[in-house]
């Protein structure tokens, strides 16, 4: 998997829209934080050059909150606590995968950060800080426990 989420196989494109959805449906990390990728009862290693994940737009949940839109087809609720910023690279956070509950580590796509502006508050330093409701979350610059 490429760091854009592409698939390929043998060296071509994954490219047929049911397989990417199945293969996206199966991520997992293994009990060593290894991601695999299993379909029905097989499953496999898969290298991974960035993120398994991606969120590709953000919209606001029931609680007034951001929700992401993955690229799985899921839509969670973003888990503030593990929000951080790479430098150079943007936002990720972590989910949960669909198999074992594991987390998976997501990379925001550029418009999934712009989805989050109503969210942000950024200070003269260029810091982010996370606002929901009365909540305020500071959003750090190194990863929030395991990605």
């Amino acid at each position: 998997m490429d760091a854009m989420g592409g698939l390929t196989l043998g060296g071509e494109a994954v490219t047929h829209p049911r397989v990417l959805t199945a293969l996206r449906a199966g991520l997992d990390a293994s009990e060593q934080g290894e991601t695999t990728v299993s379909i029905g009862s097989h499953w496999c290693y898969i290298t991974v050059t960035d993120c398994p994940l991606r969120v590709l737009a953000i919209i606001k949940g029931g609680n007034g909150g951001p929700e992401l839109q993955l690229d799985d087809g899921r839509q969670l609720p973003l888990l503030t606590e593990s929000l951080w910023d790479e430098p150079a690279r943007g936002l990720r956070c972590r989910v949960p995968s669909r198999v074992s509950g594991r987390e998976l580590a997501v990379r925001f796509t550029n418009r999934a950060q712009m989805d989050l502006l109503p969210w942000l508050e950024i200070d003269d330093d260029g810091v982010g800080t996370l606002v929901v409701g009365e909540v305020r979350h500071p959003i750090p610059t190194e990863a929030a426990g395991p990605t």
